[in-house]
Order: C-alpha cells, then structure tokens, then sequence
C-alpha cells in the first residue's frame, strides 16, 4: 500500500505556528489536520485567529504543505444541505501564492447520528463545483446509507474508516476498501507506540498499489490531556516512515 498521507489532528492555538510548520516540513506526506466547528472556531475565537495566522504562512512558503480541516456540527449540516458557511467560505477561496493551487486541498465533513440536513443531491453539486478540492466522509455503520447514495452520483469522494465514531478505540481488525474508485484513510486509536503493527495489519486488507492514509488525534496529546504534543506528533511520523521505508519495494 501507499501511504500519501500522514494525517496529525486537532493542533490548536496553545502550539507555536513554528512547531506546527517544522511538522509539515518533516516529510511531503505528513498532514495537519484542523477540527473546526463555530463553537471554537468562529470569527471571533482566538483560535481562528491563530489558524489564519498558520494559512497565510502556509499560503507564502515556496513549498507544498498539507493542511486539512474537519469540519463539525453545524458548519457541517450546512455544507451538507448546500450551503457553505462564510469562515469555510474564506478558507476554500485562499491559494498558494507561488503556484496558485487552493492552501487547503482536503475537507472532512463529519456526518454522523446528529446530522440533521445531509441532502445527497446539494452534496455532489458542492464536490462537483470544487473539483479542486478533496471531499472525505466518515464511514461506519451510521452512515454507510448516506454514503452509498453519495456513490450512486458518480462524484469523486475519499473515506475515513473509523469504527470507533471518532472515540479513539482501536478495532478489532481493519477493514478493506470499501469501493475501489474512493481512496480511504484509516484512524481509530493509532498511536506513536502502535502504529507500526497496526499498519502490519491494515496492510493486510489494503492492495499494494492502493493510495491510502492514517490520521491519529486523541494518543497525539500530553498523557492526561487534551494538549496537542507536537514530538508525539513527530514521533508519530518517524515511526510511520520508518515502517514505510522497511516495507517499500
């Protein structure tokens, strides 16, 4: 399998812009991802304000760097029936300023039980008028209808396998592609200390020339808290390249 993604989630405004950036820099693969909801979010919240900060740099170095925003709660009740609210808005619109490719590519939209307005028409139209960006949905047994509808449209879409519903619980066994023509990711419980067995085991189910991604979130922070730890985090991405560069033929 092909690892194009090694997805770090949920820094936020207690982590310097340069920590966040040495992380980015580390490898092409690695990826920063941003939950975002209007709860913490919003104009007015500090936290959107580092997060803008952390773009603008982004937007200006000479040098692809991968941020992806998770999008929750109401902000993603919106998108799904249609409309985009105006901070997600202002964020799809940013480009690069040496190649002009969008500063965020990939946008999660966290469907679940409370998932109040998914319209699967509004949804293809809104991944088919942004073709340069990557739409990913969830996929466990809650949503696996909404997603089989998506399917049907045709439109180009990624998956995120997570059977713990974002819980942070690693299962069982992993699971294989669900379709053949979506790239799915794979999160749950992943870890510094256990990502290299897991990737034995997901490597199991995945073909060898399948594009695929691991995102870790809740064991990338301080034991005991919900303080993102960025050498977790880079530990996180070293123990994956090395276990990537053992397994590359």
């Amino acid at each position: 399998m092909i690892i194009k993604y090694i997805t770090c989630s949920a820094p936020h405004e207690d982590v310097s812009h340069s920590d966040v950036l040495r992380l980015l820099r580390y490898a092409p693969q690695v990826e920063i991802g941003m939950q975002a909801l209007p709860a913490s979010m919003s104009t007015e919240k500090p936290r959107n304000k580092w997060f803008n900060g952390l773009l603008q740099l982004v937007q200006n170095i000479d040098m692809r760097l991968n941020v992806a925003v998770h999008v929750n709660y109401q902000w993603c009740d919106e998108i799904c029936s249609g409309k985009i609210p105006g901070e997600i808005q202002q964020w799809m619109g940013m480009r690069r300023t040496f190649e002009r490719t969008p500063v965020i590519k990939r946008w999660q939209l966290n469907i679940g039980d409370n998932t109040k307005n998914w319209d699967t028409r509004a949804v293809a139209k809104l991944i088919s008028d942004h073709p340069e960006h990557e739409f990913i949905f969830p996929y466990n047994d809650t949503v696996r209808n909404k997603i089989d509808e998506l399917n049907k449209t045709g439109v180009p879409f990624s998956l995120l396998y997570d059977s713990s519903y974002g819980y942070g619980k690693l299962p069982e066994q992993w699971n294989p592609p669900v379709y053949d023509n979506h790239m799915m990711g794979y999160a749950g419980g992943l870890s510094p200390e256990n990502i290299a067995e897991n990737l034995d085991k997901i490597a199991q189910q995945v073909p060898e020339n399948y594009h695929m991604w691991i995102d870790a979130e809740g064991r990338l922070m301080r034991p005991g808290t919900r303080e993102f730890d960025p050498q977790r985090a880079l530990t996180y991405i070293k123990n994956t390249l090395a276990w990537n560069k053992q397994h590359i033929k």
